[in-house]
């Protein structure tokens, strides 16, 4: 009998893109309720033992904000699963935290299990968190801000030195995809599934994620539609949550509080979880699936 072929997908995101809690709600989904609705199903698990991700798991049960420590740091997670005919695919977060991506744009360096991982994997799944887009900021926009100030203090606010870390998502985001097709890194995977996470926050300006993505990260679109690098892309709209997470910074919120309570309060808690594609669905393993198709 021949073997099965394996796919493998790499999952990528700039810091508090929503990685974290994408993993803990898979792995709900996919070990602890073992959704039988799921495209893919688990197998096994490298890089950390499974009480890593029964904690943040939990923290996600219980709508609290991820603490990033409880995942070990500089730990590779990948997680083995399997379609239907029995066919494996690997799942790798080579970096929870985004830093090693941020740095990508910051220093033009790439870790080097990172770059192997990208050199061999067959898609990319891209986290951008859709309620914290960094927009540029136009020349008119510019002047009228430069215009407003009047004391000493805000001047210097507003001529403090320039650093990478300051630039717009969206020149982040593409920079971060040409770097993968570069000479040096040279990623091999032609498909990408862009995943704008915290969707319950913009879910009610009633626009897919494709006309989100136009709007909001035009520069993004743009590439993606007509840069030489061709990828094969789809966009999704993703709330794993389900809404507002309960806040150490934030206790004295009335409307927080009652949407949390609400969330908690759910019989099972995959109900919280929207994919949209724009198709409406609950399985967090739907993209992977899609990307080794």
């Amino acid at each position: 009998m021949t073997e099965k072929s394996q796919g493998s997908v790499v999952i990528c995101g700039l810091p508090a893109s929503g990685k974290t809690t994408f993993l803990a709600a898979l792995w709900y989904v996919v070990f602890d309720k073992r959704d039988l609705n799921a495209r893919l199903s688990f197998e096994t698990l490298t890089g950390l033992d499974h009480s890593h991700l029964n904690a943040i798991m939990r923290r996600w049960l219980e709508a609290k904000e991820q603490i990033h420590t409880e995942v070990a740091s500089g730990k590779i997670v990948s997680m083995n699963l399997k379609d239907g005919a029995g066919r494996k695919v690997q799942m790798t977060f080579p970096d929870l935290s985004g830093e090693s991506f941020q740095e990508m744009w910051e220093t033009r360096e790439c870790d080097q299990k990172l770059a192997e991982l990208l050199r061999g994997c067959d898609g990319i799944l891209m986290f951008v968190n859709a309620d914290k887009i960094k927009r540029p900021i136009g020349v008119a926009e510019t002047t009228q801000y430069a215009e407003k100030l009047e004391d000493d203090e805000a001047k210097a606010v507003a001529t403090e030195e320039w650093h990478p870390k300051l630039a717009p998502t969206a020149v982040k985001l593409v920079e971060m995809l040409q770097m993968f097709r570069c000479q040096a890194l040279q990623a091999r995977a032609t498909r990408l599934a862009v995943v704008l996470s915290a969707w319950d926050k913009v879910e009610e300006e009633n626009v897919t994620p494709e006309q989100y993505l136009a709007s909001e990260l035009p520069l993004l679109d743009q590439y993606l539609r007509n840069g030489s690098d061709r990828w094969d892309v789809r966009v999704y709209g993703l709330s794993a949550q389900g809404g507002d997470y309960e806040s150490e910074k934030v206790k004295d919120d009335e409307e927080r509080n009652e949407k949390v309570a609400e969330i908690r309060a759910l019989d099972d808690a995959s109900e919280r979880i929207r994919l949209f594609t724009p198709e409406f669905s609950r399985d967090l393993t739907e993209p992977i699936a899609w990307l080794t198709a």
